[in-house]
């Protein structure tokens, strides 16, 4: 079996209204779709998520630089395929816009050879769960606080027992009573989730956390700047809430600092990001050495079949941007995600959705 061909498609869906979080204010959603083909007839495929940021750089880095490299390759050397195209990204340098090629071409050869052996993903991996732990993730800073709680209540509606809130604006006694009126109607058995998006320095995150660790938060996270390991060093020894942070981390060796320092309790990987799914495994055993926990960030699709076949998986994050634009969404019920028992990774496109948003 041989790869014949890559082709991308550029989806992009309005948010109306658009949201903000403390550092960017989001108005539309694009989705870079990335199919790999085979000459037996095979496809995988996998997905980016960007907002306004470089879609045409990420569309460029698959089409122009990588696909060239991994045409006639048996796709099921997925390894090898990797190593491929991070030697050949040595140059321009193999993080940032690089890695999230590699990863989008990594995940799509996994897809497919989950389909290859008719299996998902997570069986490929060893899976140990038949659930995975769902959280609602959101609480926008631009929502008022009607808004704000509005969104929570539906997550308990559906049987969500933990939600995540933004915090993280100017006004930081404005984020203590909206943390405070969450805790207030979720109650005890909630867990409560926030989220600074690296949105302070680290005094103003100790400060703050210090006056909500009384509302049971069971994670800080990106409290500080990505780059500022000291920030996060200081501040993770400072409070009594345990810090979370790496969505926005390109390397193993960038966790690994993390790790050895002790600036996280709990690691947060990007499955486009790190560099795709051969990384990522890499990653949460990492963690696992220094008996720490993974909540990965955003892709549930991918996510699940992770958490699926380890032991220190937590949560996947709950968005529902990408539920109407597929023929099977996750099967979400009480907080449970049902790992899809599809070959792959059980996830495709509506056809009519992909023809509305294309550009």
């Amino acid at each position: 079996m041989k790869i014949k061909d890559i082709r991308t498609t550029r989806l992009s869906v309005p948010l109306n209204p658009p949201i903000a979080d403390s550092t960017h204010v989001l108005d539309r959603i694009q989705w870079i779709l990335v199919d790999v083909l085979t000459d037996e007839g095979l496809v995988g495929s996998s997905f980016m998520l960007t907002f306004d940021y470089g879609a045409e750089l990420l569309l460029g880095i698959v089409d122009t630089e990588l696909k060239k490299l991994v045409l006639g390759k048996d796709p099921r050397d997925i390894t090898g395929i990797w190593e491929t195209c991070y030697r050949h990204s040595e140059y321009i340098g193999q993080l940032g816009v690089a890695a999230w090629g590699i990863a989008a071409i990594d995940i799509a050869l996994w897809d497919l050879l989950g389909k290859y052996l008719e299996a998902p993903v997570c069986q490929l991996l060893g899976s140990c769960r038949e659930q995975v732990p769902a959280y609602g993730s959101g609480g926008w800073l631009s929502y008022s606080m009607d808004e704000l709680l509005a969104e929570v209540n539906s997550y308990l509606q559906r049987g969500f027992k933990m939600v995540k809130m933004k915090v993280g604006s100017h006004d930081a006694a404005r984020d203590v009573e909206r943390v405070r009126a969450v805790r207030k109607l979720i109650g005890g058995k909630v867990h409560l989730m926030i989220d600074a998006n690296q949105a302070w320095s680290p005094h103003q995150a100790i400060a703050f956390a210090r006056q909500v660790q009384d509302q049971d938060i069971f994670w800080f996270e990106e409290p500080v700047a990505k780059d500022d390991l000291d920030g996060y060093c200081r501040v993770a020894s400072s409070i009594d809430i345990p810090v979370a942070t790496g969505e926005r981390e390109f390397s193993l060796e960038a966790f690994r600092e993390l790790l050895v320092r002790k600036g996280t309790a709990i690691v947060q990987p990007d499955a486009l990001r790190i560099g795709g799914l051969t990384q990522y495994l890499k990653v949460v055993h990492l963690a696992e050495a220094f008996q720490r926990s993974v909540a990965p960030h955003f892709y549930k699709e991918i996510d699940i079949h992770v958490l699926a076949a380890i032991r220190n998986g937590l949560f996947i994050e709950y968005f529902p941007w990408l539920d109407d634009l597929l023929v099977q969404p996750l099967e979400i019920s009480d907080g449970m995600a049902k790992v899809p028992k599809l070959p792959g990774f059980g996830f495709e496109f509506k056809a009519e959705a992909v023809k509305e948003y294309k550009l």
